[in-house]
């Protein structure tokens, strides 16, 4: 394994990114580069080999646009940085990740359909857990992962309905709350992921979402669940 030094982009490195480079007319450069990447604060470091190998593998096998190329690879991208919620935090690592190092698995990842929503997949992050292509596949395998257990995330990027309803809303960086919802939603139709999610997001106007224990959660869904059917 060799570790590998982590950087951003800066915020000025983001006028880097037209559309003609969004499409994948256009590339950029090391020159053009140079000035808007940096290392990351505290210097920290990932298996990034490992990610090269399982994205390269990923553009081999997975057609384009695959929704299965989000299971292939969360896991392997999750172990691969092996970083700190603190350091995952830093917009510009992950804007260092989709526009450096990966942009061809996010265009074989994501149809170009708007300037506005494959910019999302290029230089969302923050506080979006659902905006950035790879920014997502290591916050959702963060908050489902049990140890090594991974099987709640690969249930999660099985069901779409899912990684859309429940990462998509703002309860999704508590953790409890996303164990909780994941479990007891992943055998429900559709329609039930969508209006149990929907009306927690609700019920929380009302709850301090951090004062809840999983067990909690769990209620609450439990009941929203058994209406919603």
């Amino acid at each position: 394994m060799t570790e590998t030094e982590l950087h951003r982009l800066t915020e000025d490195g983001r006028r880097l990114v037209g559309e003609s480079f969004m499409k994948g007319e256009a590339t950029l450069t090391d020159e053009q580069l140079s000035e808007y990447v940096e290392p990351m604060p505290g210097h920290p470091t990932a298996d990034l080999d490992r990610i090269d190998s399982a994205v390269e593998q990923v553009l081999t096998e997975y057609p384009e646009y695959d929704t299965d190329i989000d299971g292939a690879l969360a896991e392997e991208i999750y172990c691969g940085l092996d970083i700190t919620r603190r350091t995952a935090g830093d917009p510009g690592l992950w804007h260092w990740l989709a526009v450096v190092r990966y942009p061809d698995l996010v265009r074989h990842r994501w149809e170009y359909r708007s300037e506005e929503a494959m910019r999302e997949k290029f230089l969302g992050a923050g506080s979006d857990l659902y905006s950035n292509a790879i920014h997502r596949l290591w916050w959702i395998a963060e908050l489902t992962s049990h140890g090594d257990d991974y099987s709640t995330t690969d249930a999660v990027f099985a069901n779409q309905t899912m990684v859309n309803k429940v990462f998509d809303r703002w309860f999704a960086r508590y953790q409890p709350a996303v164990r909780a919802m994941c479990d007891e939603l992943e055998d429900e139709p559709s329609r039930v992921i969508d209006e149990t999610t929907r009306r927690f997001n609700h019920a929380l106007t009302n709850v301090q979402l951090e004062g809840l224990s999983e067990n909690e959660a769990r209620e609450m869904i439990r009941e929203i669940v058994a209406e919603s059917r």
